[in-house]
């Protein structure tokens, strides 16, 4: 049975703490393949800042250069939220599933939508976050540093007018400089 790690968020940038946790991820949890999904309603955040096209295709170019990364639009497409556990239901199929989220969201993850049925359908890994508890009750703790780097802060840092190439991959950056996303 192959072993499918899904990383699903706004991705409003992706950043580089987002391919740090894929490859840990990939590492650690010995995954085949990693799965990105970028949501097109966020079901637990305020909404995004750019659009879900253009978070796709900024997602698409972040981990394009990953081996063993997709990413998927079947969060794009729907007219509201699609759900984390609806999302691993349709991948589940011949897979075993491993959620990767930050210890930010873990903490918040009793509050999230049919979280029992997430942790049925996958085991939770869980990549540090400064000020966060890390994993318990047997869920995956990433041995990396923490993710001190946030999608919120970035744009905040973009809209006025800081370069933040240090902290994307050079492609997303690319786009953000481009089409000036988050002036």
């Amino acid at each position: 049975m192959s072993r499918l790690g899904v990383f699903g968020g706004q991705f409003d940038p992706p950043h580089n703490g987002h391919l740090a946790v894929v490859r840990a991820a990939r590492e650690q949890a010995g995954l085949d393949q990693v799965v990105v999904i970028p949501d097109g309603t966020p079901p637990h955040r305020e909404a995004s800042t750019l659009d879900p096209g253009t978070r796709f295709r900024l997602a698409l170019a972040a981990f394009r250069d990953e081996p063993g990364v997709t990413v998927s639009d079947m969060a794009l497409a729907a007219d509201g939220p699609v759900f984390m556990a609806d999302k691993l239901e349709r991948l589940a199929p011949g897979r075993e599933l491993f959620l990767l989220l930050g210890a930010d969201q873990y903490a918040a993850f009793d509050r999230w939508r049919d979280p029992q049925r997430i942790r049925r359908l996958a085991t939770l890994v869980v990549a540090p976050r400064s000020g966060h508890p890390p994993a318990g009750n047997g869920d995956l703790a990433l041995a990396m540093p923490p993710v001190d780097c946030s999608s919120s802060e970035l744009r905040e840092v973009l809209a006025g007018g800081e370069d933040v190439r240090d902290r994307v991959p050079e492609a997303v950056w690319g786009i953000i400089e481009r089409e000036r996303l988050y002036r």
